[in-house]
């Protein structure tokens, strides 16, 4: 294989990586009819992007009404469980110099959790407005319910870890059940509310050459509860989780065998048409009730629940088993904090890869050396139930053993591994949102 090839379709193709990355893949190999193709060489997906991750610009956000950050991020801490969020613009907004879209938010209330993830819809031009006041409407309703049901039924944090066949448990899950899908109208509302808001500020007129209507902020919704029960087998977590769109919602056990170590709990919707989802702005979302096949609800062991939008979800495609590689990665990278038994695998004696670095778009001068799981899996010929199970194989992979730390707090570490880690097609907002439980 000749390098010019690879350097020659990256040079024609520097305006458009994403289109790029196809084109080194086709200039890669012979054309010539002589040769079989089961004889040419093909490109991996890491030499595919050693070759294109520098072609991506950087471009600031711009100056637009209400332009948003070019990331955010969360931590918040409680005896038992944390939560960890970041949001950042993706590769292809920074290349065209356009606002990140993705949205979140959380809250820990009297030893829950309640939190919501959102995507503003990339075509429409304020649907970062729309998924930051969806996320803000879960909350602030979820908070106001959350107290009545605290008012009319006293013991049902008790309830919740009674008997999952009697009728006080399945009263309090409907109450919750139900608390998330009136919350998704309250987010309908809130950004219907947004809409009407700006539709008159001449900003937003003039950023789309006419009044703003609702269908300019339309974004997905994600949104979740998670509440710690004892049980008479012992702490177990309450989760009811509801989704509108695209993304993913799942639990993780790393206690359990790799079969069942993921629990899916969101069902990413898609619209009338290939390769169209829903959002929480349609019609059919100011009804509760055509919420109740999107809502779920589950109790048992885990020791991570995850939210994420599709710029996370679809780089660990199938979600099953993928989401365990996902992970994987977050530990490889010290960012989800080490849980569950110790290693019962001898394998210690591994050798591992080195974590490898890409440019920055913001500064191609920077690098951040991150870990990838299936690098380790690559390199080692192990599958990923074995080092799903192989504890001390992952530590021994884990930018910490390698003398790496890029920031002191998970939150900025969460930023920083959303930020740069590289997937061939993957060009999206990335928004994650994690909650652990600490040993």
């Amino acid at each position: 294989m000749e390098n010019n090839n690879i350097n020659n379709a990256a040079e024609a193709m520097s305006a458009a990586p994403a289109e790029a990355e196809k084109e080194v893949l086709r200039e890669a190999v012979p054309k010539s009819s002589d040769v079989a193709v089961h004889d040419r060489e093909k490109l991996s997906d890491r030499d595919v992007t050693a070759h294109t991750a520098a072609m991506w610009k950087y471009n600031p956000v711009p100056e637009s009404p209400e332009p948003y950050p070019e990331s955010i991020n969360g931590f918040a801490f409680l005896e038992g469980f944390s939560v960890t969020a970041a949001s950042v613009r993706g590769k292809k907004h920074k290349h065209d110099g356009s606002n990140r879209d993705d949205s979140f938010a959380f809250e820990i209330i009297d030893g829950m959790a309640v939190a919501a993830v959102s995507d503003g819809a990339g075509s429409k031009a304020f649907s970062r407005v729309g998924a930051k006041a969806a996320c803000e409407a879960v909350i602030k309703y979820s908070k106001i319910r959350l107290e009545a049901i605290k008012r009319d039924f006293p013991d049902f944090r008790k309830n919740l870890g009674g008997d999952i066949g009697s009728a006080e448990f399945g009263k309090v899950c409907s109450q919750i059940a139900g608390m998330l899908r009136d919350s998704c109208a309250e987010a309908f509302a809130a950004v219907e509310a947004a809409a009407e808001k700006r539709s008159e500020n001449p900003e937003f007129e003039a950023a789309v050459d006419r009044k703003p209507e609702l269908k300019d902020f339309s974004c997905t919704l994600l949104a979740a509860a998670f509440i710690p029960v004892e049980t008479k087998s012992g702490r177990e977590y309450l989760t009811a989780s509801i989704q509108v769109g695209d993304g993913m919602i799942a639990a993780v056990d790393e206690n359990a065998e790799v079969k069942n170590a993921l629990i899916i709990l969101g069902d990413a919707d898609s619209g009338s048409f290939a390769g169209e989802t829903e959002f929480i702005t349609s019609e059919q979302f100011r009804n509760p009730e055509s919420l109740m096949s999107r809502t779920k609800v589950r109790r048992g062991r885990l020791t991570s629940f995850l939210m994420m939008t599709d710029g996370v979800a679809d780089d660990y495609y199938p979600n099953n088993p993928q989401l365990l590689r996902l992970a994987l990665d977050l530990k490889l990278n010290g960012i989800m904090p080490a849980a569950g038994t110790e290693d019962t695998v001898e394998n210690t004696d591994t050798a591992v890869p080195e974590p490898v670095s890409y440019p920055w778009v913001n500064d191609g001068d920077v690098f951040y050396a991150l870990q990838y799981a299936k690098n380790v899996l690559s390199e080692t010929g192990l599958t990923l139930e074995d080092l799903w199970k192989n504890k001390a194989l992952q530590k021994k992979a884990s930018l910490p053993e390698f003398g790496i730390v890029h920031e002191k707090n998970r939150a900025e570490m969460l930023t920083v591994w959303l930020d740069n880690y590289v997937e061939r097609g993957s060009f999206d907002d990335r928004t994650l949102l994690m909650i652990n439980i600490e040993n």
